[in-house]
């Protein structure tokens, strides 16, 4: 008999629990990897987070032949291959780390169903959460929490940490074997994930996946870094960001582990750096906090959490929608920020703020046209993130900023970037054009707006 360990969203070895699991049970092991795009329509993976898997996964193969398993690539329906594997393959346990997105959830539960009629042993994983979203509630009436503040004082409240400085190694890794493949395979270059035309061959100079550069740029951060983060990271030319997100979004590196590194810092360091570290851990938690409003919200991938927003508050201007996307504005933070998308497939997070309000209050383009632009481009693209980033900015989502908050970008560039230099890093040999809208003007026409939707 055989145990299938299905790869997801943790493409790494280390501190991985099914991986773990599977090894421990002294059975040839079957790793498989299955692109399956069509079950995340309408938000099957955009190009940049494209490019990253396929490299992710070429790392990953590597590194689990040198544990003796090899990594076996699939591309097709999940739920139909898993049981295919199943029946071919002699297959008796499986385990997987459970995705969060609405869609794959409704894949794992029918594959669960089927296997459990089949007597197989499964087991998953919730590696990716650091809660439980359907049991962690509000304490009043035991309902899903909507406001980011509170949720994250209940959940750091309830994060020992010694827990996790304490108990830092992982369970012991037996030898394994991988059993001979009964069933049809791919290799890697058939899943098809890099574009045609390699326009994504300038991504190398900027990032290198897989779960070793994740590693390294985590204690790079730790060791160099943080000790500034509460002060440095609102500014876009500074390198006081972790740049960790992409390697987090694919299971290079868990939640886990990051808060073990912070964990030290702390509890045992304290002062400027724990305060620093303590930072960094809100906007950890922020993201948790996204993951947590997908999955009790999951209509919110396309639709406002303020059933208010109907399509006829925004307007379609394919026009000026293109010259955002190709940082053609006139507003120089504002283009600036979309060169470096375009460039590198990453974006500074005020700067992404700076370019939503824009697009969403400024111009009056829907949160939709932004999130979709974004998840094609961005390397580190989450679906969680993503639509609630958007929504939060818009004013149309779950803990969003009010209505009449609309960044000023000439303002946000003086203070964030005064001397220019994120501007004139990305926008070289630049001439000055008129804005794109006027800000004044759009300003109050969006707040007029805003405040007759909301009084209504």
């Amino acid at each position: 008999m055989n145990t299938l360990l299905w790869f997801q969203r943790d493409l790494r070895i280390h501190h991985n629990p099914a991986l773990n699991w599977a090894m421990q049970q002294g059975k040839p092991i079957i790793a498989v990897y299955i692109h399956s795009p069509d079950e995340d329509a309408p938000w099957s993976e955009g190009a940049a987070s494209r490019w990253w898997l396929h490299h992710s996964l070429k790392k990953l193969s590597i590194e689990l032949s040198q544990l003796g398993i090899k990594l076996h690539f699939f591309k097709g329906n999940s739920v139909d291959t898993i049981k295919q594997l199943a029946i071919d393959n002699a297959i008796d346990a499986i385990a997987w780390t459970n995705r969060y997105e609405p869609q794959r959830r409704i894949c794992e539960e029918q594959i669960e169903q089927y296997l459990a009629k089949q007597n197989i042993s499964i087991k998953r994983f919730q590696d990716g959460l650091l809660t439980q979203p359907d049991q962690f509630l509000t304490v009043s009436n035991k309902t899903a929490y909507k406001v980011f503040t509170p949720f994250y004082k209940k959940l750091r409240n309830e994060l020992r940490l010694a827990d996790f400085y304490h108990n830092t190694t992982e369970n012991k890794k037996t030898d394994a074997t991988s059993a001979v493949l009964k069933t049809a395979t791919l290799k890697l270059e058939q899943l098809d994930l890099l574009d045609q035309y390699p326009w994504h061959e300038k991504l190398h100079k900027y990032w290198s996946p897989g779960e070793a550069s994740a590693l390294k740029q985590l204690d790079y951060f730790v060791d160099n870094l943080i000790k500034d983060y509460a002060i440095q990271r609102d500014f876009p030319a500074s390198n006081a960001t972790s740049e960790i997100s992409p390697h987090l979004h694919f299971g290079e590196v868990s939640p886990r582990q990051i808060i073990t590194a912070l964990a030290p810092l702390i509890e045992l360091q304290g002062g400027h750096i724990g305060n620093a570290a303590e930072t960094f851990m809100r906007q950890l938690i922020w993201r948790e906090f996204a993951r947590y409003i997908l999955w009790h919200f999951p209509q919110t991938t396309t639709q406002p959490m303020n059933t208010k927003f109907r399509p006829s508050f925004w307007k379609s201007n394919q026009t000026q929608l293109h010259a955002w996307q190709q940082g053609k504005t006139g507003i120089a933070i504002i283009d600036a920020g979309m060169k470096q998308l375009w460039e590198t497939g990453w974006m500074h997070n005020r700067v992404r703020m700076l370019v939503a309000s824009l697009l969403t209050k400024n111009m009056g383009i829907s949160w939709k046209d932004g999130a979709h632009w974004f998840w094609n481009t961005l390397v580190d693209a989450d679906l969680a993130n993503n639509c609630m980033g958007w929504q939060w900015v818009a004013g149309c989502g779950v803990d969003a900023a009010p209505y009449f908050r609309i960044f000023n970008p000439n303002t946000q560039e003086h203070k964030f970037d005064k001397d220019k230099a994120y501007v004139n890093q990305w926008l070289k040999n630049r001439t000055s054009k008129n804005p794109i809208v006027d800000l004044a003007s759009s300003r109050s026409l969006a707040l007029e707006k805003y405040k007759h939707l909301t009084s209504n």
